[in-house]
Formats: structure tokens, C-alpha cells, sequence
């Protein structure tokens, strides 16, 4: 019989949790190596046509291709692998490969003051104490209740009268009326219930105690999905740390990339400005039309209004860094400092496995396993649930005989909840905890996806940002050439001003532009940091100390 019930303790309702397979590409289709249209590349676009065929709708052999490619997919699981993500990994300081002192002490400074992070270690903090307090459920409950009540009761119970009266005892010697003596255990009187006292005072101190007994395993399927969540706030304060340190790095260098067009728009200005005093001199004397004049005074005009709105948004992503930072805008000030240097090297042959350590996937695949766990917990409400309850105390109508041993009273014993109709709310529960878990399955490979996505998305911009600003760097030398030779025609009056406008305005958006690529190369390498998991050093890619297990199948 003790071997049944320990059994019965033992066991769990619910499905037991296993993490899913994920399909997980050997290389990246934008790493070290360019895709080539009519390489590699292109030789995959046959196998899935094929692949679109044999399942199409239209072919009679449909149901046959259908089982072959799952009894193939069955011997060759190739590209699939079950979830384990690295999370726990120290990702170290990444920005430090920029080897910028300014920038380190941004992210210093975010590391303690961000109030994003801060509400993301209170959520930690709030998770934790949820699994203390499941943890709880695993132990007996006992409450001290003193009370008192004073009752009033009515002085007539009609409803009463078959209840003959009993004698009522004394229990000490008394004096009667006639001064007689009378011995305890001397019949002194008879209850009626006609006649009863209209009010009553009731005392009572008494320790409560109450254990629920986890036979089917909701409890510990409550403590499981408590400790996946709490996992999972903690992943998403990872993630929260390696979006806010991204943010941040990236702003910083967006302003700079500002700073630097800025400066060149201030030296634009004096050129723009030494153009119109040449107009100026040549329509006076007579050598150049109204038509140029209003064309350079033009010009002029707008490079100030674009300078101006280049300020505004300076201004802006400076008071994005100061909410980064913990600090108000409006005392936060950044020094001009153009961008002059080149961005360093990220590796991008990287292995995907990286990235499991990521935080928002680890983050999914927590939540994942906390709404698993909670499929038991509805399952076990099918089930009838035993508490061992125990009461003593004492209670009386006189608080002076409260504590004598003839007020007290107690209680113990099993109590069983077997629920027998509920209105269908169990089986509701049911599909919803169902339906929760799909949820979080869909979520866990739409984060998946989207990772990969981030991924090829930097390494396209990491290899054809650089490729383009090479082009560019000769559109600016084109560009100045072309400009010098316009004004040098125009000043021999060898052609109109507008050949200057032209030329001087293609000049100038080739320079802006050039500069916007330079700082976009930097903000794409910290993209593709943050689509990695924020790391990719020797020592973050060691295995972890425990194994994991992995199917066959």
C-alpha cells in the first residue's frame, strides 16, 4: 500500500517537456563568400522547383511523393537539430572592438542607468520570487486565528420544541437559597430552549494547518513552469542589455557620421558663398545674367536650410543618447566629433549555431517550456485533489475557562475535491493551455526565422556597403573634377552658371553620401553583432560544460 501511494506521488500528469527540432543552415548565404548567380547559388533553385512539383496539387503521384520525402526526411535528418539554446554564454564587451574610450564610457554609463534594463531585473527579481512562492505549495500551511464574537441570539426558537430539555450539573459545591449546601454533581437546573440568553460572547484561539498532497503533479508542473519563466526574464534582460548597448553604439555613431557631414556642409557654405560673390562680380560687370545671380543666391539658401535640418536631427538622435544613458535631454550635451576612421573587422564565416546564444530565443524557447508545464497543471484538475487538514484549539463563552483543557477542541483528517461538473471551465482550461503552447511553438520559430533574417540582412549590408562606398569614392573624385572644370569655364564665360549648379550640387550629395556610407558601416557591423548574440570570441564559443541531449531521429 506505501509503494501505490509513493507511486502515486511520483508521477506527473501533462506532457513531458522536449525541445523542438529546428531546421539550422550549415553556412551563411552572405558570409565570407559572395553568392554567385551562376554558382552554387543557382544550382539550388532547380531542387526547389522540383521540390514544388512533386508537391503540387495537380500531380497524381502527390500522396506517393508525400511519403517518400517523409521517409527520406526520416533517414536524412540533415540541416535539423533539437533547440538548445547558449544563452548563459558570456558575451563579453563587444564594443570594445571599435577601440573608442568615448564609446566605452557610454555603455558604461547605459549599463547602470538605463531604466530599461532596470525594469528588466525587477522582472528577474519578480520571476524569482515566483518560484519561491510555488515552491511553497510543496509544504504545509498553518494559520493562528484568535477571535472574538459576540452574538445575539433570539429569545424565542419556535422551531426547536421536540428538543427535550437535559439537566444541567454543577461542577463545584454551592449555597442554595435556604442556605443549604448543595455538592457538585447536584442537578441545578434544565436547558431551555425557550428561554435562552439574548446575547452570547464566543472565544476562540486555534492553529489551522492544511497540506495538499501533489499525487498527480500539478505542483511540481507549477515549479516547472515558475522556473522556465524565471529563466526566461532572465534571457530577456540579456537581451534587453544587448539591445540597449546596440542602441546605443549605434547612435554614437550616427552622430558622428552627422558631425562629419555637418563639417563638410560648413565648408560647402563658404564655397557655395565664394561662388555667389563671383556671380555677384561678373553680373555688375555685365558678364553674367540675372538668371545666375538668382541661380547662386539659390543654391546658397538651400545648403543653409539643409545644414539647419541636419542640425535638427543631430539634435534629436543626441537626445535619443541621453534617454539611452538614464539622463534628461536637456542637460545632456555631446561634443562635435566628426567620423574619420575606418570600422573594424567582424568575422562572418561564423557557424550558425551561434546563434542559440542569443537571448530572444532563448527567451521563446523558456516561455516555450513554461506553457508545456502548464498543460499538466489543467490536466491535473481532472483529477481529485486530497489535502490533509488538522485543527485544535480552544473556544468558550468565558475567556477566564478559555485555556482550561475542557474548551478545547480538535480536528484532523483527509479532505478530497473530486470535481463533477464544472460547465465545461476544465476543458476550456485545457485548450487553452493547448493552444498557449502551440502559441509559443509558432513564437519560438518566427524568432528563429527572424534571427537569420537579421543575420543575412547585416552581412548583405557588411559586403555591398563597402562595395558601394569604393564606387563612391570615385563618384566624389568624378565629382570634383567635374565641378572644377564647370567653374573654371564659367569664370573664362565660357558657359552659364548653371553649369556650375549642376555640377556643384552632384558634388555635394556625392560627399554626403560617402560620408553616410562610412557611418552605415559601422552601424551595420553592430547590427550583425547584435544578430550574432552579441559575441563571437574564442572563448564564447567553447561547449558548455553539461551535454545535451539530442535526438536520433
Amino acid at each position: 500500500m506505501g509503494s501505490t501511494f509513493i507511486s502515486l506521488v511520483g508521477c506527473s500528469v501533462g506532457p513531458d517537456y522536449k525541445p523542438p527540432k529546428l531546421e539550422v543552415p550549415q553556412n551563411w548565404k552572405w558570409g565570407e563568400q559572395k553568392p554567385d548567380p551562376k554558382g552554387s547559388h543557382s544550382r539550388e533553385k532547380p531542387q526547389i522547383e522540383e521540390k514544388k512539383t512533386a508537391w503540387g496539387g495537380n500531380d497524381l503521384q502527390g500522396e506517393e511523393n508525400i511519403k517518400r520525402a517523409i521517409e527520406e526526411a526520416r533517414k536524412n535528418p540533415g540541416k535539423w537539430k533539437l533547440a538548445a539554446p547558449k544563452d548563459f554564454v558570456k558575451k563579453g564587451q563587444w564594443w570594445k572592438i571599435f577601440n573608442d574610450p568615448v564609446l566605452d564610457q557610454l555603455e558604461a554609463e547605459a549599463e547602470v542607468a538605463n531604466q530599461q534594463i532596470k525594469m528588466a531585473m525587477a522582472n528577474v527579481i519578480e520571476a524569482r520570487a515566483g518560484v519561491g512562492a510555488a515552491l511553497s505549495a510543496f509544504f504545509p500551511h498553518t494559520n493562528f486565528t484568535p477571535s472574538y464574537q459576540r452574538w445575539k441570539l433570539k429569545t424565542h426558537l419556535p422551531w426547536l420544541p421536540f428538543i427535550l430539555p437535559e439537566p444541567i450539573f454543577s461542577t463545584v459545591p454551592l449555597l442554595g437559597q435556604n442556605g443549604i449546601p448543595i455538592p457538585s454533581g447536584s442537578i441545578i437546573g434544565s436547558t431551555q430552549y425557550y428561554g435562552f440568553q439574548p446575547t452570547l460572547n464566543m472565544w476562540q484561539v486555534y492553529l489551522n494547518s492544511n497540506w495538499e498532497l501533489d499525487i498527480w503533479g500539478k505542483l511540481r508542473r507549477q515549479l516547472e513552469a515558475a522556473k522556465a519563466e524565471a529563466q526566461a526574464s532572465q534571457a530577456e534582460l540579456e537581451g534587453m542589455k544587448l539591445t540597449i548597448h546596440a542602441d546605443v553604439a549605434q547612435a554614437y555613431y550616427l552622430l558622428r557620421y552627422i558631425d562629419s557631414q555637418l563639417e563638410v556642409m560648413e565648408r560647402m557654405i563658404h564655397v557655395y558663398e565664394d561662388n555667389l560673390k563671383r556671380v555677384e562680380i561678373r553680373f555688375k560687370s555685365g558678364l553674367s545674367n540675372e538668371l545666375d545671380l538668382a541661380r547662386a543666391k539659390t543654391d546658397l539658401s538651400r545648403i543653409k536650410a539643409q545644414y539647419i535640418a541636419l542640425e535638427s536631427h543631430r539634435a534629436k538622435v543626441e537626445n535619443s543618447i541621453a534617454r539611452l544613458l538614464g539622463q534628461p535631454a536637456s542637460t545632456f550635451h555631446f561634443p562635435r566629433k566628426p567620423l574619420k576612421e575606418d570600422p573594424p573587422h567582424v568575422p562572418q564565416s561564423l557557424p550558425s549555431d551561434i546563434l542559440e546564444q542569443r537571448p530572444d530565443i532563448a527567451q521563446a524557447e523558456r516561455e516555450m517550456a513554461a506553457t508545456n508545464a502548464m498543460i499538466g497543471v489543467a490536466y491535473a484538475a481532472y483529477f481529485p485533489s486530497v489535502n490533509l487538514n488538522a485543527y485544535f484549539g480552544f473556544f468558550n463563552t468565558d475567556f477566564g475557562q478559555l485555556f482550561t483543557w475542557p474548551s478545547n477542541s480538535w480536528i484532523y483528517g483527509p479532505l478530497i475535491d473530486l470535481p463533477i461538473f464544472e460547465g465545461g471551465r476544465l476543458l476550456a482550461n485545457l485548450m487553452q493551455a493547448r493552444a498557449a503552447y502551440e502559441k509559443a511553438v509558432a513564437s519560438y520559430r518566427e524568432t528563429i526565422l527572424s534571427a537569420f533574417e537579421e543575420v543575412e540582412n547585416a552581412l548583405i549590408g557588411m559586403r555591398l556597403l563597402e562595395e558601394e562606398q569604393k564606387v563612391e569614392d570615385e563618384v566624389v573624385a568624378s565629382a570634383k573634377k567635374q565641378y572644377d572644370l564647370a567653374l573654371d569655364r564659367f569664370q573664362r564665360g565660357l558657359s552659364h552658371y548653371i553649369e556650375v549648379d549642376t555640377t556643384e550640387s552632384v558634388w555635394l550629395n556625392a560627399i554626403l553620401t560617402d560620408i553616410a556610407l562610412r557611418g552605415e558601416r559601422f552601424i551595420v557591423r553592430i547590427a550583425l553583432i547584435r544578430a550574432f548574440g552579441g559575441g563571437w570570441a574564442d572563448s564564447s564559443m567553447k561547449k558548455p560544460s553539461f551535454q545535451q541531449n539530442q535526438s536520433k531521429n
